[in-house]
């Protein structure tokens, strides 16, 4: 008999009858919520038309989104606490691993989520890429969610009994989470496969329980629900036309069993919601508002049955008021525990997490410090588990570490350096713990090579130590009266060894020295100087790096900051075939006298509205050596950073100016049409003093130049392509006014 007749005769019992009887027991409900991804949404809708009608379930149980929104609900949330919560996300960032470069410390920021590809290397050979996500934004955001239930093991104990669902792939059957902790068996259930990494569970490996069971009916019969409602958004018997391409036929065989299976469980249904889900897929988590107002529909076209079902619920007695859970907003960590590291010791992780036990922390600081330790880039996935044990408050860092070595590649074109190829691989704690050896390059017509050691120094690795071997090529042109009438060559070969600390995730500072080789030839001149000129100098200098970009490519917010003090003093130096043939005396151009350097650059970008920046961009350079320039200047031109003397500039090309001084800065605004396609305007200036034109006498009197840039920028799979045309609004008469323009495409690292 169907739960309704028999509640119908309960409520039908004579009243006359001869001896008194215990009042009929009150029917149970269960709630069953189907998966469906983005379409899942829908079941809020439901809920709110649900709690309107006055029905509390008794038991809720859930598959993928239906597990989370179950959940969920089954703690404390309310329907219109989840609308708002759904829609306030960032479900790009939600269903990804990517954390804003702010969270990622200074020394890994400028090689994360920054190549054309990533390859692990382990086990002697090149490994394949997983193309899978570890989920690490939506575990945190489940843990949050849900970090109100962490005492609780047993989910009967719950303030609404609650299961979910997800399917063993080992054997391919359901497994049923009765138990353990809610925000890992709500994440198992909901691991799409070909989307998230699968879940490992003693000896399991568990994805999606959509692929097996996407509607568990009956799961909530076996906890005793007599009546059922069940909402199902999953996907159902596809006809012929819907299936006209592969990804159709392939998506629709992989859940044609979960299909049948739903079918099966929909039978034993008392009301059955389904809304309209025609038009929406299962990425659509955007249109979350439109999702939930499908919902509220489908649940409205049967509020009467719903209110029926509570009226006569109620005349057996008062309905069950779930209690919600007080909210969690700080623990004392008793205890920090690591689970599922490999090569980084326990003390090694906890030092980066940077939480101490016995220490009282707030949730945001928790999150933070998950953060911090994801942001170092030795992990692919990092989340807390929390359990109590008595008094105990245990903290367990579950983590997924990266392959010892990881291989990143690259293709890069713009007009100075023209097509180049860029590689970098690193490996972390060779021949010492706690330290990284990378090496990168550029191979291109200007080339770039860098060979550098880190070694961290304390247990939180702020403190290290680096040596650092850089060779590099570039052009160097002269100009004069606006036309180039000579071209040097320059080699670098750059030893570093210093010492930094980093302060927080974003800023460094540091102390140095350095010895700095340098190769100078014409290669365009009328009268050159000399055939070659090379000699070596030992440097002292300290410096200040801030880095709070919100990402490597075409960022939106936050600012990038170099300041640097240097002071330099020439060891040797050789020239030859000079002209005229004669002694080098004291005082000439390559006397090379001890002298200073200060370099200062910036760039902020300050948002007007999530889709608009204002762009600052001050610029300070100083050679303070009067008598002899040759072997130090700035490179000003085009619109990015090419060498590490560059000043960017628009209205100028690569290297057109080269200055002992520069002052200046520019101001610019960006607009994104779309989140990977931008347009920028941008006006600077600046007042520079050239080095005489390698003429040994002292700078020319100070010149002022102004320029112009348009900029329109793309993300695409090659990493990110500019373009910008530029114009020179006043140069003096010392260049010629012509509009130019540039062009990068790909990743720079």
């Amino acid at each position: 008999m169907k739960p309704f007749l028999l509640l119908a005769a309960c409520l039908f019992i004579p009243t006359q009858a001869a001896f008194p009887q215990s009042p009929p027991a009150r029917p149970k409900v269960g709630l069953v919520l189907s998966g469906g991804a983005a379409k899942g949404i829908a079941h809020v809708g439901v809920l709110k038309v649900l709690e309107e009608a006055g029905i509390v379930p008794d038991v809720i149980t859930g598959t993928s989104m239906g597990s989370i929104i179950g959940g969920l609900y089954a703690i404390g949330y309310r329907a219109d606490t989840m609308k708002q919560l759904l829609l306030e996300q960032d479900w790009d960032r939600v269903l990804s691993d990517r954390i804003p470069l702010q969270e990622v410390i200074f020394e890994e920021k400028d090689y994360f989520r920054n190549s054309l590809i990533e390859l692990p290397y382990e086990e002697g050979k090149v490994q394949a890429p997983g193309g899978l996500i570890y989920g690490q934004q939506i575990s945190a955001l489940l843990s949050r969610l849900s970090l109100s239930a962490y005492e609780i093991q047993d989910f009967r104990r719950l303030p609404i009994p609650f299961r979910c669902v997800g399917a063993n792939l080992l054997k391919g059957e359901p497994f049923v989470f009765n138990e353990g902790y809610l925000p890992s068996a709500l994440r198992a259930s909901m691991a799409i496969p070909s989307v998230f990494t699968p879940v490992h569970l003693q000896n399991m490996l568990l994805v999606d329980g959509g692929l097996v069971r996407n509607f568990p009916v009956i799961e909530a019969k076996e906890w005793g629900a007599d009546i059922i409602i069940g909402v199902y958004a999953g996907r159902l018997r596809a006809r012929a036309e819907d299936l006209e391409s592969f990804s159709d036929i392939l998506i629709q065989s992989a859940f044609l069993m979960s299909i049948k299976d739903a079918e099966e469980q929909a039978a034993m249904v008392d009301i059955y919601i389904e809304p309209d889900m025609d038009g929406y897929g299962a990425q659509d988590f955007r249109k979350a508002d439109s999702i939930m107002y499908r919902g509220e529909l489908a649940a409205r076209a049967q509020f009467g049955r719903l209110k029926a079902l509570a009226d006569s619920l109620n005349a057996l007695g008062p309905p069950h008021r779930p209690k919600a859970l007080p909210p969690v907003e700080e623990v004392c960590l008793s205890q920090i525990e690591v689970a599922g590291n490999q090569r980084f010791s326990d003390a090694e992780i906890i030092g980066r997490f940077g939480l101490e036990v016995e220490e009282t922390v707030t949730v945001d600081e928790l999150e933070q410090a998950v953060n911090r330790l994801f942001g170092t880039n030795y992990f692919e996935w990092v989340s807390y588990r929390l359990r109590q044990e008595g008094n105990q408050t245990i903290l367990t860092l579950e983590v997924v570490e990266k392959a010892p070595t990881l291989l990143r590649a690259a293709i890069n074109y713009d007009n100075y350096l023209g097509a180049g190829f860029l590689f970098n691989a690193s490996t972390r704690n060779v021949v010492l713990p706690a330290s990284r050896l990378m090496f990168t390059g550029t191979i291109a017509e200007n080339y770039r090579f860098d060979l550098n050691y880190l070694k961290y120094a304390d247990e939180a690795q702020r403190s290290s130590a680096v040596g650092a071997i850089t060779l590099t090529r570039d052009e160097i042109p002269v100009f004069q009266d606006g036309l180039q009438n000579a071209e040097f060559r320059l080699f670098e070969l750059l030893i570093d060894l210093r010492l930094q600390r980093r302060l927080g995730r974003n800023s460094l500072i540091g102390l140095g020295l350095q010895r700095e080789h340098l190769f100078f030839r014409p290669t365009v001149s009328s009268d050159p100087l000399f055939k070659r000129l090379d000699y070596t100098n030992y440097n002292a200098y300290a410096f200040w790096q801030l880095n709070t970009l919100n990402r490597n490519i075409l960022p939106t917010k936050g600012a990038r900051l170099a300041l640097e003090l240097k002071g330099l003093n020439n060891d040797n130096f050789n020239v030859r075939q000079l002209s005229p043939q004669s002694p080098v005396p004291e005082d000439s151009l390559f006397a090379f006298n001890p002298y200073t350097k200060l370099t200062f650059q910036a760039r902020s970008y300050l948002p007007l509205h999530p889709r608009a920046s204002i762009i600052i961009s001050p610029f300070a350079g100083f050679v303070f050596n009067p008598s002899n320039t040759f072997g130090d200047f700035y490179l000003v031109g085009a619109p990015e950073a090419l060498t590490r003397r560059s000043i960017p500039f628009y209205g100028l090309n690569a290297n057109q100016l080269v200055a002992q001084v520069a002052v200046g800065g520019g101001i610019g605004y960006q607009h994104f049409f779309r989140d990977n396609m931008m347009f920028s305007i941008d006006a600077n200036a600046g007042f520079f003093a050239q080095p005489g034109q390698f003429s040994g006498n002292l700078p020319e009197p100070e010149q002022f130049l102004a320029g112009l840039g348009l900029t329109f920028g793309y993300s695409s799979f090659l990493g990110p392509v500019k373009f910008t045309l530029m114009y020179p609004i006043d140069t003096d008469g010392t260049l010629p006014d012509n509009v130019r323009f540039f062009l990068t495409i790909g990743h720079r690292f």
